[in-house]
C-alpha cells in the first residue's frame, strides 16, 4: 500500500542562509551530475617544458657560438664575453638534461595513476 503524502517526505539540508535544498527520496536518488571536461594540462608543467627547451637551446648555442670563437674571434666579440658562455654552457646542458629526465618521469608517474592496476 502506498501512500502519496509519506513518499514525498524525505530530508532536506538547510545551508548557512536558510535556504532549503531539494528534497532527496530514498526511492529516487538525485541523477549524478555530468562530468564536466576541463582541460587537464597543469600550467606549471608547461612552463617547465617551456624553460627545459630555453635552456636546452641557451647550452647548444652558446657551445657553437664559443666553438666558433675559438677558431677566430668574430669582429666585435669580447674573449670575456666568448669565455662566460663557454663557462656556462655545461651547466645549462646538464640542468636541461635533469629537467627533462625529471619531466619524463612525472608523466610517466601521471600516465600510471590514470591506468587500472592489475
Amino acid at each position: 500500500m502506498k501512500d502519496h503524502v509519506h513518499e514525498r517526505l524525505g530530508f532536506r539540508e538547510i545551508d548557512e542562509h536558510g535556504n532549503t535544498a531539494p528534497a532527496v527520496s530514498p526511492h529516487a536518488p538525485e541523477p549524478a551530475d555530468p562530468e564536466r571536461k576541463r582541460l587537464s594540462i597543469n600550467p606549471f608543467i608547461v612552463a617547465l617544458w617551456v624553460l627545459d627547451v630555453g635552456l636546452a637551446w641557451f647550452g647548444l648555442w652558446a657551445l657553437a657560438t664559443a666553438a666558433g670563437a675559438m677558431m677566430g674571434p668574430a669582429p666585435g666579440e669580447s674573449a670575456q664575453v666568448n669565455f662566460m658562455i663557454l663557462s656556462n654552457a655545461p651547466y645549462a646542458l646538464l640542468a636541461a638534461l635533469l629537467i627533462t629526465a625529471a619531466l619524463l618521469f612525472w608523466h610517466a608517474v601521471q600516465w600510471q595513476k590514470k591506468r587500472p592496476t592489475r
